[in-house]
């Protein structure tokens, strides 16, 4: 039997889901509704899968607890959020979960959900792995791992540098050069004195810019045919 950790703050909802995995044949392990208590019963015992609701409480979101969960566990994650807009959605990486919810949920998209997270999981689980790598970043006093893959760009603002992922962004107490030192050149490029760019996210280029998706980041005189031998374009 499949066991499952369910990470929701609300705790109504919390038990009802509890009880429909029952009935479909799944063992809750336990209910929390903060990210230290997710990771102190990982600590102790095994799951199979995370279902988790993104907005839990304390400091650290289901985002960040992802990341960590990801650093330290081969498991699944399931997210569950109300908010349904494009924007908000494609913030949450296919990289760090296996699926999402959308409140409120039926019994079967709540079946369809886990089932297909178990599923995805075992896929990736026997292709080849990734090469791993993270940067270890403080945010409101906890240290969140964040992969090298899910980093798309970082912005120098003064003594501060804005680290922006796929899903969501943080503001370091650290100058742009000392996180060029940390990331594999191979993987990151400095484009500008401004800006250090994951060049797996680069969608187009010329001359002047460099298109990260929706994004576009001016690149140093000079780069551009840097760029294309990098790119093998």
């Amino acid at each position: 039997m499949k066991k499952i950790l369910i990470v929701e703050d609300e705790e109504e909802l919390a038990h009802n889901i509890s009880e429909i995995l029952s009935n479909l044949d799944y063992r809750v392990a336990a209910i929390v509704d903060n990210a230290k208590s997710a990771l102190d019963f990982l600590e102790e015992y095994e799951v199979d899968l995370v279902l988790m609701d993104i907005l839990i409480h304390g400091d650290l979101d289901g985002i960040d607890l992802a990341y960590k969960i990801r650093e330290k566990y081969n498991l699944p994650i399931v997210f569950s959020t109300a908010y349904s807009g494009t924007e908000y959605l494609e913030r949450i990486s296919s990289e760090i979960h296996e699926g999402y919810l959308l409140k409120p949920f039926t019994l079967d998209s709540l079946k369809t959900a886990v089932f297909f997270g178990l599923k995805r999981h075992m896929e990736k689980s026997g292709k080849e792995k990734k090469p791993k790598g993270s940067l270890k970043i403080m945010d409101k006093g906890y240290l969140v791992p964040v992969p090298h893959s899910e980093i798309v760009y970082l912005k120098a603002d003064g003594l501060y540098t804005k680290v922006y992922t796929k899903a969501k962004s943080y503001i370091v107490r650290d100058i742009l050069k000392g996180f060029e030192e940390k990331l594999p050149p191979a993987q990151f490029l400095r484009v500008h004195k401004s800006f250090l760019v994951n060049t797996a996210y680069i969608a187009s280029f010329n001359a002047k810019k460099v298109n990260l998706g929706e994004t576009s980041i001016p690149i140093r005189r000079g780069l551009y045919k840097e760029l294309i031998e990098k790119l093998n374009v």
